[in-house]
C-alpha cells in the first residue's frame, strides 16, 4: 500500500502549514504569559523528509541538540519533538532567566526547555485536534541532550521502525528582539498520517 504522505498535494501542504501556524499563534500567547515578555515564533519553512535524511538536514547525526520529546496517542500515534541546537537552548535560557553563560543541563534550565517544548507541542496538537476533529492526547515532556542521530534512532526503536517520513518545521524564536533557531518534528506512523490527510481531503 502506498501511503499518501509520499505525494502530498499543494493543498494538503497548505492545510498542514495552516494548522501549524494556528498552533504557533496559541503557543506565542502561552509563552508570553509564562515568561512575562514579548515572544514571537515563526515557521519559515516546512518539509517532508525521509526519516533517514532528517539528521543530515538538521546538520548531521553527530550534531548535539537539546531535545524535548512527547508521545502522541488517540486517533493518531507518534511522537513530537522540539530540537534546539546547544547555542539556541542556551540563548533561550539566558533570555528568560537573565543568567549569563547559562548551563542548559541544570534542573531549572532543563525544566524551562521542557516547558517551552510542551507549550509548543501542546498548542500544535490542540490545533490539529480542533481543525480536523481528532481525539489526540500528548504525554508529559521528556528532555534529552544527545546527538541527533541517537535521539532519532531511539524514537524509531520505540515506534518499531514503522515511521518512514517526518514533518519538519523550521522554528524561529524571537524573544526580546533576540532571534534563535530550532526545529519542530512530527513523526506519525503511516496509518496515522493517512488519517490526518484523509481528514484534510474531506475539508478541501
Amino acid at each position: 500500500m502506498k501511503h499518501k504522505i509520499s505525494s502530498l498535494s499543494e493543498l494538503q501542504v497548505s492545510a498542514l502549514r495552516e494548522i501549524v501556524n494556528i498552533g504557533v499563534g496559541n503557543a506565542v500567547t502561552s509563552l508570553s504569559k509564562m515568561i512575562e515578555t514579548g515572544v514571537n515564533i515563526e515557521v519559515p519553512d516546512f518539509k517532508v523528509e525521509l526519516i533517514e535524511d532528517v539528521p543530515e538536514v538538521l546538520g548531521g547525526a553527530a550534531n548535539v541538540v537539546s531535545g524535548v520529546i512527547m508521545q502522541v496517542n488517540g486517533d493518531i500515534d507518534g511522537y513530537i519533538m522540539m530540537m534546539l541546537p546547544e547555542d539556541a537552548a542556551r540563548t533561550i535560557c539566558e533570555i528568560i532567566t537573565h543568567e549569563e553563560n547559562a548551563d542548559i543541563l541544570t534542573p531549572l534550565n532543563q525544566s524551562l526547555i521542557e516547558e517551552v517544548g510542551h507549550i509548543l507541542a501542546g498548542s500544535y496538537v490542540s490545533s490539529l485536534s480542533d481543525f480536523l476533529g481528532l481525539n489526540i492526547k500528548i504525554s508529559t515532556p521528556m528532555q534529552t541532550f544527545d546527538m541527533l542521530g541517537a535521539i532519532i534512532d531511539q524514537i524509531l526503536i520505540e515506534m518499531s521502525q514503522k515511521v518512514k517520513h517526518a514533518l519538519l518545521f523550521d522554528t524561529l524564536f524571537i524573544i526580546q528582539g533576540n532571534r534563535t533557531d530550532g526545529f519542530f518534528l512530527t513523526l506519525f506512523d503511516p496509518d496515522s498520517m493517512d488519517t490526518i490527510l484523509d481528514r484534510i481531503d474531506k475539508m478541501i
